[in-house]
This record gives C-alpha cells, structure tokens and sequence, in this order.
C-alpha cells in the first residue's frame, strides 16, 4: 500500500493533536543524506516527519524509538542488536538486511520490537509488531500506527482489545534524555 505524502501530514497533525510533541526535540535535526550513506536505505518520509516533529524519546512510557542519529552507532548498528535476537524466533518474517526483512524502528519495555516490513519501496512499508507471542502486520506507516495507538483503533494482534494508551493522558511523549 503506497501512502502519499498528504496523508502522512493529515496522520502527523493528527498525532500532533492526540499526543504533544516536546517543544525542543531532542536528536530531532540530523542529516538524512548521512544516514542513508551510513546505514543504506531510506527511511518513510512520516517516519522522518515523526523524528522532527518528536526527536528521540518514548510513547507512553513504553514504546522507545531507535534513536536515528545516535553519536556513537549507527542505526543500522543498533538495528543489528535488535535483528540478531529476533533471527531463528517465529513471527515468520525475514530480518532485515533480507528482502522484505523486518526493520526495528522502536522497542517496547517488555522486550517487543515494532518495525517495518521492507517490501517495496519505502513509502510502501507497512508497520509490523514483533512480539514474544509472534509477530502482527498494520496496513500503516509509522505515524498511522501511533495515531492507532493514540486512539485505540489498532485491532490486530496484540491490540485485539485495542490500545491501553487510549485513555486520557494514556499516550505521552517523553524526550530522550
């Protein structure tokens, strides 16, 4: 599914509205042509509309972003960590570098991953969560999926009951740091 670029708007703003973003986002301002010179890929454009918007940091207390402009590693270093773990475990997706691999973009504090499934060109990658009960696919970018989130509609998976950051106050942003 290919998402334009005026829908990951309409789902920032939207995101915007249900959770506030921090007024100086931390890790927020890197350079996207050295990412992808370091790390080999693109990222979605909401994915990096999100880390301007946010920088890095944490949804509810429970969902942290992998920081894309680490000064120490890069994101695909950090990435790796991630992907190692998960190889040989049954969500029956590949892991990324393969093609069509799961890409971690955040992880959870019960040890989760959320990613990208990577088939297609980017703006195409549909978000998918990696957990310890197996694996589901969101027909959504980055930003739809935490507007899901924010709003309780995800449905899939192991948000059957929906979102438990849907309440009032629920779904917050805390920056890195």
């Amino acid at each position: 599914m290919l998402r334009g670029v005026m829908s990951s708007i309409a789902a920032l703003y939207r995101l915007v509205d249900l959770v506030p973003p921090p007024d100086s986002p931390v890790g927020a301002h890197g350079d996207w042509k050295r990412f992808v010179s370091a790390n080999g890929f693109w990222p979605p454009e909401d994915y990096r509309m999100l880390i301007r918007e946010y920088g890095a940091g944490t949804f509810a207390g429970w969902l942290t972003l992998i920081e894309p402009f680490n000064h120490t590693k890069t994101f695909a270093e950090l990435v790796e960590v991630e992907c190692r773990s998960l190889r040989g475990a049954s969500a029956g997706w590949p892991t990324w570098p393969q093609a069509g691999g799961f890409l971690p973009w955040a992880t959870t504090t019960g040890g989760d991953r959320v990613g990208w499934r990577t088939q297609g060109r980017p703006e195409a990658w549909t978000v998918a969560y990696w957990g310890a009960q197996g694996g589901a696919e969101f027909p959504t970018g980055t930003v739809g999926f935490l507007v899901g989130l924010a709003e309780g509609s995800l449905r899939e998976g192991p948000f059957g009951n929906g979102s438990p950051f849907s309440t009032p106050g629920g779904m917050r942003f805390d920056p890195l740091g």
